[in-house]
């Protein structure tokens, strides 16, 4: 009886994680957590369980404050930036994303988390110097309606 509600607790949390990850996939805008602006659109896809993000759109603002999509050619700093994969290697582990993140700004690989949250229908990307996660930063992406 113990083994058969083991099993059934353990199927029950394994299906939660399962859907909670399967909310990632799709297009989404990614908040500098800097200046809390629109930067970009990035897009999460599944293959052979493992997850990829590539930056589709870059943003800046028109004359009236309003988000715009950058169109070609591109600012000298922004050139490299569309196209670019920024999930590596990321696997599922429980509820959320592991791996690596590359940051197309530094141009440099760290460690990353990625956690979705139902009640905002949010994203939380946490890029760190160590695997535990303690020395970096956090930025929340807003899905793309």
């Amino acid at each position: 009886m113990k083994k058969l509600l083991f099993l059934l607790l353990f199927l029950a949390t394994w299906t939660f994680a399962q859907a909670q990850v399967s909310k990632m996939l799709g297009e989404w805008y990614t908040i500098d957590d800097k200046t809390g602006e629109q930067r970009s659109s990035v897009k999460i896809t599944e293959k052979n369980g493992s997850y990829q993000a590539v930056v589709t759109a870059i943003y800046d603002k028109d004359s009236n404050g309003n988000y715009r999509e950058m169109k070609p050619p591109y600012p000298k700093e922004w050139k490299h930036v569309v196209g670019t994969q920024i999930f590596i290697d990321m696997k599922v582990h429980g509820d959320h994303l592991k791996g690596k993140v590359f940051d197309p700004e530094s141009q440099k690989t760290y460690y990353g988390k990625v956690t979705y949250h139902a009640k905002t229908d949010e994203l939380v990307l946490r890029g760190s110097l160590d695997k535990a996660g303690l020395l970096g930063r956090s930025q929340t992406w807003k899905r793309k309606k």
